[in-house]
């Protein structure tokens, strides 16, 4: 049966499942990135034109990354944090691009979507009355794209350059986990976009704090055979932790990079890898263990583990058993030697 099939099989899944709700809550991810933040969009543009249902879309953590600030702003994408939430308000509830075992989202054990929508790795099963996960594909939008196409939903500019750009930096220009589901989806949206808002959205000027962190970065980094990785101590941020995650493997000869920073009594993790089969979600898992939860795909994975220590030096034993678990869920020793990347 072909995508396109399930698509509509979906849809009418999810006419079902709609019928006779009024208002719905749009949960996304904690410190959203560009493709959570155009799911969500999308997905509202769609429950306003086919069923007429009012939307609010829900966030935790901060939205500090330039990029991601500067697509909010340039898109006029209305978003609210769940500290202004009340949940006895929301009987309806949706959560896009993360599942509800993946503790990367505020969403509380207690409230219980009624859908869920994602391209990550399944971890745990997942219970709801709509359930749509395709592993496959590169980037949550996507999926959302091909809901509104068999809906026949026409697509206004802001939400296409949402979903160009979403599908652009979550599959690394199409060169990362897209399949072609995902170039079909862009080439379709792009034309449609507003590309002088894509041109800002993706070159923003950034803060001194970015700067800071990259010779943070560059000067704490090592390196063992193919493997990278850093820990970045204290983050303003944690958005800023896959950023360098994704620097470390741009360097010549390295096939795995792994960055983690400290924030809010957790240790937050982003690993990435070059090989399109690397399952990194699984990889990360058994790095994290029993201690945090976390959850991603083929090439791309982050987490977080809980940790109430004060003491620096707790934290750096943390960091450290980390740096363990990282080499040997990769084959290696756990006290193979480490080098700088810039001696």
């Amino acid at each position: 049966m072909g995508e396109k099939s399930i698509t509509a099989e979906k849809l009418t899944e999810l006419d079902r499942v709609l019928a006779g709700c009024r208002t719905l809550l749009i949960m996304i991810h904690d410190y959203p990135d560009p493709d959570a933040i155009a799911s969500a969009f999308a997905f509202a543009h769609l429950l306003h034109q086919r069923y007429n249902i009012r939307t609010r879309i829900g966030y935790g953590g901060l939205i500090t990354r330039a990029e991601n600030r500067a697509m909010v702003q340039q898109l006029k994408i209305t978003m609210t944090h769940t500290s202004k939430l009340r949940w006895k308000r929301h009987r309806s509830i949706a959560l896009l691009d993360t599942q509800p075992s993946f503790g990367n989202h505020s969403l509380p054990s207690d409230v219980k979507p009624i859908i869920v929508i994602d391209h990550h790795e399944v971890t745990d099963p997942v219970e709801a009355p709509f359930v749509d996960i395709r592993m496959g594909y590169g980037a949550c939008a996507t999926v959302i794209f091909e809901y509104l196409a068999a809906a026949e939903i026409d697509i206004p500019a802001p939400v296409a350059t949402a979903i160009a750009f979403a599908i652009r930096t979550e599959t690394q220009e199409l060169g990362r986990d897209a399949r072609d589901e995902d170039l079909q989806a862009y080439l379709q949206v792009y034309p449609k976009a507003n590309k002088r808002k894509i041109a800002k959205i993706a070159n923003p000027k950034l803060p001194h704090s970015y700067f800071l962190t990259l010779k943070t970065a560059l000067s704490e980094a090592r390196t063992f055979r193919h493997l990278a990785h850093v820990h970045l101590g204290r983050v303003e941020s944690p958005e800023i932790i896959s950023q360098v995650a994704d620097l470390l493997l741009r360097h010549f000869g390295i096939g795995w990079s792994l960055a983690t920073g400290r924030f809010n009594q957790q240790l937050y993790l982003s690993l990435r890898a070059s090989h399109p089969k690397a399952h990194a979600g699984n990889v990360l898992k058994k790095i994290i263990g029993h201690f945090g939860t976390g959850g991603g795909h083929g090439t791309m994975a982050g987490g977080r583990i809980p940790f109430n220590g004060d003491n620096p030096q707790q934290w750096h034993r943390l960091e450290h058993l980390v740096n363990q678990r990282y080499l040997r869920a990769l084959g290696y020793k756990k006290d193979s030697a480490w080098k700088r990347l810039i001696e």
